[in-house]
């Protein structure tokens, strides 16, 4: 049996889901859409803490967080509009939340999809991000305060707290996602909300296909299932309020190119479609 010592209580932990394939190169490439990743098909060893019941990728201890800074994502923004239309659909369903008057920060804020869509529905919205280049694109296309910072640095100096704060995506990606929750509690409002998105280990898709997750990638560190959620939000002072599914809108043209890469033998019939409006 293959163990390793969990990131936050040292204890031993026992093996999850072993690679279906490894590959010895890590000069993996952070870019959210890049297909590169999952061309290759590395897939890192998976392991579960009985004690924290967290799941943690074999490259935890490694740092991960300033290969972001250079990240430039040309699909991404090829499907801006889709991005955006999702977005749209997260201000709808949190709608009841939103206020007028609210000051909302975003970590992880990227090209600027969801905060193009929030920022004329609040008193202020900012947004934090590593990579220069979407931070640039962000400011130029759409005009919103954000800063190109790390989630430390901007905490060490920020004076503001704020009625909510969002994070899609990202805590998966953080070195250590515990210490950013407890960042997000101390600079939440009272009765303030964080409302972030992640994979869910207790999906039915994600219980359903095991190892071969199509999102265990080497960029996803942790793993949360309804109990580690709950369990992490509460070291951290704060309280569950929800889990819900959530439904993510691509282009066609995008799907058949996951698809592709996925099934090489379908890279002709990709070659075609795209010839098509």
């Amino acid at each position: 049996m293959t163990y390793k010592n969990c990131y936050y209580c040292k204890q031993k932990c026992n093996l999850h889901f072993k690679s279906s394939n490894k590959n010895s190169n890590k000069n993996f490439n952070f870019a959210s859409t890049e297909i590169n990743t999952y061309e290759s098909e590395i897939k890192p060893d998976l392991y579960i803490c009985n004690k924290c019941e967290i799941i943690f990728s074999e490259f935890v201890d490694e740092k991960f967080e300033n290969n972001y800074r250079d990240v430039l994502d040309e699909l991404y923004i090829e499907q801006i509009d889709n991005k955006k239309t999702y977005f749209k659909n997260i201000v709808n369903k949190f709608s009841n939340f939103i206020k007028k008057s609210h000051d909302i920060l975003e970590l992880g804020s990227y090209y600027g999809a969801f905060g193009s869509e929030i920022k004329d529905k609040v008193n202020t919205y900012t947004g934090v991000e590593l990579s220069s280049h979407a931070c640039d694109y962000a400011k130029k296309k759409f005009y919103l305060n954000v800063q190109n910072t790390s989630i430390y640095n901007f905490f060490e100096i920020n004076q503001n707290k704020f009625d909510i704060i969002f994070m899609f995506d990202v805590l998966e990606h953080l070195d250590d996602p515990s210490s950013i929750l407890n960042l997000c509690s101390k600079n939440l409002k009272t009765n303030g909300i964080l409302i972030f998105s992640t994979m869910n280990m207790n999906s039915l898709m994600a219980k359903a296909t095991g190892k071969y997750y199509p999102w265990i990638i080497p960029m996803h560190k942790f793993y949360f299932t309804n109990k580690s959620v709950e369990k992490y939000l509460s070291k951290n002072n704060l309280k569950l309020n929800k889990i819900i599914g959530d439904v993510r809108i691509i282009s066609l043209e995008y799907l058949f190119l996951k698809i592709s890469q996925k099934i090489s033998v379908l890279k002709p019939i990709y070659s075609f479609i795209v010839k098509f409006k």
